[in-house]
């Protein structure tokens, strides 16, 4: 059986800002903690590669987004159910749900 190409996440942030700051560190834990399908997590710089947010449309930071699923979810990422919910709906079909990663590791 071939492993399956990760599945590719953008995380849009501001610099070092608080907010950013905490949006990495959310999304971080939640795939390392209870998702248990293949992501591939790339932080982009809004003031360092201004152009890719604006190719992304990306207009307010923290953003996560999910190219391949032409999905996005804003903010700090603490909302833990929504951020489950945003990773769960973009995960290839027959990968383990958010919901059974999170229950096995309790």
């Amino acid at each position: 059986m071939s492993a399956r190409k990760p599945v590719a996440l953008v995380l849009f942030v501001s610099d070092n800002s608080p907010r950013s700051i905490v949006a990495i560190a959310n999304v971080r834990q939640a795939l390392e903690t209870a998702i248990g399908s293949n992501f591939a997590l790339e932080i982009v710089d809004v003031f360092k590669d201004p152009h890719r947010a604006l190719a992304a449309r990306v207009l307010v930071t923290p953003t996560l987004l999910a190219p391949a699923a032409a999905q996005r979810l804003v903010g700090d990422l603490s909302d833990r159910p929504n951020l489950l919910y945003f990773l769960r709906g973009v995960q290839p079909a027959g990968g383990p749900s958010a919901d059974e990663s999170a229950r096995s590791t309790g």
